[in-house]
């Protein structure tokens, strides 16, 4: 591979390696530099909010603020922004530059004393929503420097995207990474983001993912 994939296969890690402070279905701003042509690109890599969620609806329902929780969402950029940058510059498939981070959630990795301090520092925010909690705090507990991390939900995320792609690897690899995209903005992903929003009084549709 190049550059580009390194960075994107480095990101991606680093969503599952330091979850506790940026989510693969989080944000991703992102500087590329092409040194043939000496030229910085810029990816905003910020998602817009849901299409609900205009001005008018936070003044008349919470007095002009945005309340913590799901309410206060964007769209999730990082999957979109890293496929992007391996479709327009990269070499190699979404599967293989997410097979470390996709080992690293399913298998785990060993706490390390920043993450347990970045947790224990967050728990009263952490305990605040119950499925946070069951990855962050397992079985009520702060996880330990050295014991294992296991994010197995992440893992079949990241891995049903690969998989996706790779049904669609025999028309190129183009046509695997949009399937890629796919898997998390129109397919099981997305309805399973959407279902959660909806039953925990969240705005985020499928039509926002998909757009």
């Amino acid at each position: 591979g190049n550059a580009i994939d390194a960075g994107v296969a480095a990101g991606i890690a680093t969503n599952v390696l330091e979850s506790q402070f940026t989510g693969f279905a989080g944000v991703a701003p992102t500087l590329i530099y092409l040194a043939e042509e000496d030229r910085v690109l810029t990816i905003s890599g910020v998602g817009p909010w849901p299409n609900a969620a205009s001005c008018e609806y936070f003044h008349e329902h919470f007095v002009g603020r945005v309340p913590k929780g799901l309410l206060n969402t964007v769209v999730p950029a990082a999957p979109a922004i890293w496929i992007l940058a391996l479709e327009k510059f990269g070499t190699m498939s979404f599967g293989d530059v997410a097979a470390a981070a996709i080992r690293f959630a399913r298998d785990g990795f060993p706490v390390y004393p920043m993450f347990r301090s970045r947790v224990e520092d967050s728990r009263a925010s952490i305990e605040q929503w119950t499925t946070t909690a069951e990855i962050f705090l397992p079985d009520g507990h702060l996880p330990e420097v050295g014991q294992l991390f296991v994010q197995t939900d992440l893992a079949r995320s990241l891995q049903y995207m690969a998989d996706e792609e790779a049904a669609q690897a025999h028309k190129g690899r183009i046509a695997g990474l949009v399937a890629a995209r796919a898997a998390f903005y129109e397919g099981d992903i997305g309805a399973a983001m959407t279902r959660h929003q909806a039953e925990e009084g969240g705005l985020m549709t499928m039509d926002d993912l998909a757009n």
